[in-house]
């Protein structure tokens, strides 16, 4: 698979994902509290609820076109395309949840969208190199340690932001994971490898620290704070984990690190200015 077709991929992957997301926050408005993402009996409810896990098969659909594109594209090719989906989001939260969006939130939309269009301009044909992992345990703890200490942080009503850090880190350290799952040179060499249980692993806890986010915030803070970590996350690790490079060769590659930095300011920029954004009164 060349990088093209792998940072195609990568995009229709955004794109359920983001679907996903966006059923999975509206219904959670409706559903029964899950106390940040840990009262089993909740979840039950949550577990019957169509939409719902209409989400979470979108989202389930969009994990498996991303490790596919992680085989032939870089963390951070894949995850600068990733983040068209906090653009997406923010326009489906306008226009299916209600929520305003200022201008100064449009801008950061606007940045995301030429992150990517710069991201497309700077690719090429040429399949990416693959290397073998490296301080993987010391990279992994470090952001276990960093996730545990923003659980506690600025619990105000409609942020969740401490719950967001923790599941954008969370989930971006199953990035990492997934990388080198998707790096296994067979399918039985996969399912029998340490790397599927982490990957697993963070993401089910990932996954259970941002259901708690999205009910307990509004969707345009929560999802581009745990959104632009969970990217920012791999982009960091595929250098210091997989010894990927950031840059191309030529004004193409150079265009790769103004992508990254235009895609996940953009994404910052609307998570830092999402609580000042105004709920539309409905009924």
């Amino acid at each position: 698979m060349t990088v093209t077709s792998a940072t195609a991929l990568a995009v229709l992957a955004s794109t359920a994902l983001t679907v996903g997301l966006y059923f999975m926050k509206r219904q959670a408005e409706r559903l029964p509290s899950l106390g940040g993402g840990w009262r089993p009996s909740a979840w039950w409810a949550f577990v019957q609820d169509p939409w719902w896990v209409c989400g979470v098969v979108l989202q389930i659909a969009g994990y498996a076109m991303y490790l596919a594109a992680l085989r032939g594209a870089p963390l951070s090719v894949v995850h600068t395309a990733l983040n068209g989906g906090v653009a997406l989001f923010v326009v489906l939260a306008v226009l299916g949840l209600g929520e305003r969006v200022r201008g100064l939130e449009w801008v950061g939309v606007a940045a995301v969208v030429a992150g990517l269009i710069a991201l497309g301009v700077s690719l090429s044909g040429a399949a990416a190199p693959t290397r073998p992992p490296h301080n993987t345990s010391l990279f992994s703890l470090m952001l276990v340690g960093v996730a545990l200490l923003a659980l506690p942080l600025d619990r105000a009503p409609g942020r969740a932001i401490g719950l967001s850090v923790a599941s954008g880190l969370t989930l971006g350290l199953s990035g990492i994971f997934a990388k080198d799952l998707a790096n296994a040179p067979s399918v039985p060499a996969a399912l029998s490898s340490t790397a599927l249980l982490l990957t697993l692993a963070t993401n089910i806890v990932g996954f259970a620290l941002m259901q708690g986010a999205m009910q307990a915030g509004r969707g345009v803070v929560v999802v581009p704070i745990f959104s632009v970590l969970s990217n920012l996350v791999p982009i960091i690790g595929g250098t210091l984990v997989f010894g990927e490079p950031l840059c191309g060769e030529g004004i193409a590659g150079l265009l790769r690190p103004v992508a990254i930095i235009l895609a996940l300011g953009g994404a910052a920029l609307l998570g830092g200015l999402g609580e000042v954004g105004l709920r539309s009164t409905q009924g």
